[in-house]
């Protein structure tokens, strides 16, 4: 009888996937569930597929994170307009008839392991390349979770340990990625 290797997430995983729901204002059981199952399968896909992020792990990815909140969208890249932001300070998202040119060219940035880089390059490249995938924004809803996904396989795979981000302080510090990222995009 062969051996059946069961994957298996490790607490700080559970915890990691807790928190992103809790940013996003998501706490039921159901969300959980299904957040880790869609690390599970990127994991494991990942495993599979020399460490390559791709369409079809994004797309399914999605689609097993939303697949019982929002059945309508869960796997689908968005065909409508959407804004990010505060009330007060919003953009609007990249149009979406661009989104899937934008993520092949993500896709060639993106697929890089920083086994031999510094730390500190590591952290930095990773942060950026998350604040890109964000900035594409394929989905109508569940874009940081799967963003997150990505980043902390990214850091798995790099050699890092899992980045939790702890709603709250911890939360507020994420954001600032995203403006530090996108004032150097403007410059």
């Amino acid at each position: 009888m062969e051996d059946i290797e069961i994957p298996y997430l490790t607490d700080e995983e559970i915890e990691f996937l807790k928190e992103s729901n809790a940013i996003e204002g998501e706490y039921s059981n159901e969300a959980l569930e299904d957040a880790e199952e869609a690390f599970l399968f990127a994991y494991k896909y990942m495993m599979d597929n020399q460490e390559k992020i791709n369409f079809d792990l994004i797309l399914t990815t999605h689609k097993i994170l939303m697949k019982r909140s929002n059945k309508r969208i869960a796997g689908k890249f968005r065909k409508c307009s959407i804004y990010v932001g505060t009330r007060t300070n919003y953009r609007e998202c990249l149009k979406p008839e661009k989104i899937e040119e934008e993520l092949c060219k993500w896709l060639k940035r993106g697929n890089v392991k920083f086994l031999h880089s510094s730390k500190d390059t590591a952290i930095d490249e990773i942060e950026r390349i998350h604040v890109e995938f964000e900035n594409i924004h394929p989905f109508e809803d569940g874009n940081g979770r799967v963003g997150r996904i990505l980043m902390n396989l990214q850091r798995i795979f790099s050699g890092m340990s899992v980045l939790i981000i702890h709603e709250g302080t911890e939360q507020q510090e994420y954001y600032k990625w995203f403006k530090r990222n996108y004032d150097e995009v403007e410059r």
